[in-house]
């Protein structure tokens, strides 16, 4: 329910800018997201989106980022990434990396920052993007960082 009521939420503020401009969609595919649909419009010189994470769990997300040539930072509220962070190892030089690499049904919900490189200076095309931020898991209420990484076609 809270979930529906946030999407509610970001796509009526979305919506009362989106009138007056052109919509856009993008399509990502990643990790631990494993698809990412987008709906961006610009307000001056910021693309305001928000996309629905679709993984092992889900979560939706709104943002702001802005371009430069290539490369585009922005900051987003929603999810952030989701992983197993009850996973016990007892070698601790592979754990952080076994413990990324394990995902369950734990989305972190917060607040984080975004770049990605788009392979043209134009919106359309081929994309990397990485997300990274802080906030409480969904299950346990337990503060964490987490990130995801994605490969986006902008339409």
């Amino acid at each position: 329910m809270r979930k529906l009521r946030v999407s509610l939420i970001a796509l009526t503020c979305f919506s009362s800018n989106s009138i007056a401009q052109d919509i856009d969609v993008s399509l990502g595919s990643g990790w631990p997201f494993f698809l990412v649909p987008t709906v961006s419009t610009k307000y001056d010189d910021v693309e305001l989106y928000v996309n629905y994470k679709m993984g092992l769990d889900d979560g939706f997300t709104l943002g702001a980022q802005k371009q430069y040539e290539n490369h585009v930072v922005g900051i987003f509220l929603g999810a952030v990434g989701a992983r197993d962070a009850e996973y016990s190892c007892e070698d601790e030089l592979t754990c952080p990396i076994i413990r990324l690499a394990l995902t369950d049904a734990q989305t972190t919900q917060g607040i984080g920052m975004s770049y990605e490189y788009r392979f043209n200076t134009s919106r359309e095309g081929w994309a990397f993007r990485v997300e990274a931020g802080y906030g409480k898991e969904s299950q346990n209420d337990t503060n964490r960082f987490d990130g995801n990484a994605q490969v986006v076609y902008h339409f």
